[in-house]
């Protein structure tokens, strides 16, 4: 095989254009190829590894009785988030191994010795302690707040490690304060690098964007009446009595999303028990008048029913395939020219001895050599694309332009096999070759 690879090697620097344009050829069509799946791959990840079937959002049918939350044909739908009433019933009564509420806002940040000039808008976030053990969130430095500190609704904030670089250079900034709108938080938390791919928890047109700047206890927003309601969705079958923060408190509403953590399917069975029987208590107080349809949502379900990924993905995905399949037509016809050009070869090589077998076996390796030319620079290319990816869709989260090693191994394999594959048909002509129709030439 030593003897092969010299061939290839010495083939290919006899025909350099030829041979360089077949690998570029095969290189342009991997790299468009994987672009594509490297973005429909990472955005199809599970998003928290190991919990894909314990973590459930709640969805009660908690809708006015005069029209359905929204219905397909004869399927009737029920809202992803809860009333705050029914997220606070459900939290107080402790069924689960954990209960996250889910809700933000936006503000203004900077540090206490800094002018208001310097302020930036940042993302709030607003959740229970149990969201970063529940969701695998990273903490690089200090912790999670405590208990009472979700209960009594303290100024506490776990910040992003963006935030943490931009406002303290990346250094351990535990003990040290920002200041939110008018209310200034402790930092207790600093978040590593966490790439949570799709971002699932919240609103599914933001799934795979970056998660938020600031994390605070759910209590804290509801206690200083924080809100932004052009950044928070909610939808009232009935309007509040007035425009106040405490009047959404207090109505029908949905706009909390709550996740619950349940360890296995035992667990599950009990804590849909708990919520029939509920939603029955809450029918006798005169609300839950629509058809029960209780429901928990695993990440993927929740996903899927929002219509988070897009199926213009996989239409691009498709495409690419196509582009792939035509790029490596074009190699054929090359391989084809470029085999034909050495007929003469072939025919002193068989009149020597070699067998038909031996010549595919030799060109065969030609093609294995193009092929992982061709992928190693389609890998680059791929990489590339990436990253002009990046840029043009800043909205998305960076990570999603990202070879995993499943990828990145990927590649070169990809393009060798059917680079080998599609090359059967001209290294098969020229194994073909018989020596008499060549040597009166030689």
């Amino acid at each position: 095989m030593r003897y092969y690879f010299k061939l290839a090697w010495i083939s290919f620097k006899q025909t350099p254009l030829l041979s360089s344009l077949i690998v570029v050829t095969i290189a342009v069509g991997i790299a468009a190829t994987m672009t594509t799946y490297t973005i429909n791959y990472m955005m199809n990840q599970e998003p928290v590894p190991g919990k894909a079937d314990s973590l459930f959002l709640v969805q009660l049918n908690s809708w006015g009785p005069q029209k359905a939350y929204y219905s397909q044909g004869d399927e009737e739908r029920v809202p992803p988030y809860l009333t705050f009433q029914d997220m606070q019933n459900l939290w107080r009564a402790n069924r689960a191994e954990s209960h996250i509420p889910v809700s933000g806002y936006r503000d203004q940040l900077k540090l206490p010795t800094q002018p208001d000039s310097e302020a930036k808008t940042a993302l709030v976030r607003s959740t229970s302690r149990d969201f970063f053990s529940a969701f695998n969130a990273p903490i690089k430095f200090g912790s999670a707040w405590s208990e009472d500190a979700d209960l009594q609704g303290e100024r506490v904030a776990v910040i992003s490690a963006d935030t943490n670089q931009r406002r303290f250079n990346g250094e351990n900034s535990v003990g040290q304060h920002i200041t939110l709108g008018a209310l200034e938080y402790r930092i207790i938390g600093v978040m590593d690098n966490w790439p949570i791919l799709p971002r699932f928890y919240g609103e599914a047109m933001h799934a795979f964007r970056k998660p938020r700047d600031v994390f605070i206890p759910f209590e804290t927003q509801v206690r200083n009446a924080l809100w932004s309601s052009n950044l928070q969705p909610f939808e009232c079958w009935q309007d509040p009595q007035d425009s106040s923060f405490e009047a959404l408190l207090a109505s029908e509403c949905v706009w909390v999303y709550f996740w619950v953590e349940l360890k296995d399917a035992s667990q599950r069975r009990a804590y849909e028990e708990f919520l029939y029987t509920y939603v029955q208590e809450q029918r006798a107080l005169g609300r839950f008048q629509r058809k029960i349809l209780n429901k928990l949502s695993t990440p993927g379900e929740y996903l899927a029913d929002r219509e988070a990924i897009s199926d213009d993905n996989l239409v691009a995905l498709g495409l690419s395939l196509c582009f792939l399949l035509l790029c490596l037509l074009n190699s054929t016809n090359l391989m084809m020219a470029k085999f034909h050009g050495k007929a003469s070869e072939i025919g002193l090589r068989r009149a020597v001895g070699a067998s038909k077998q031996q010549v595919f076996v030799q060109f065969s390796v030609e093609t294995v050599l193009m092929g992982l030319f061709g992928g190693v620079l389609g890998l680059l290319l791929a990489q590339l694309g990436l990253t002009l990816c990046s840029r043009v869709y800043q909205h998305l989260s960076s990570d999603l332009m990202h070879m995993d090693m499943y990828i990145l191994v990927m590649t070169p394999l990809v393009a060798v096999s059917v680079s080998v594959l599609f090359g059967l048909l001209p290294v098969f002509r020229a194994s073909r070759i018989e020596p008499a129709s060549q040597l009166n030439g030689v």
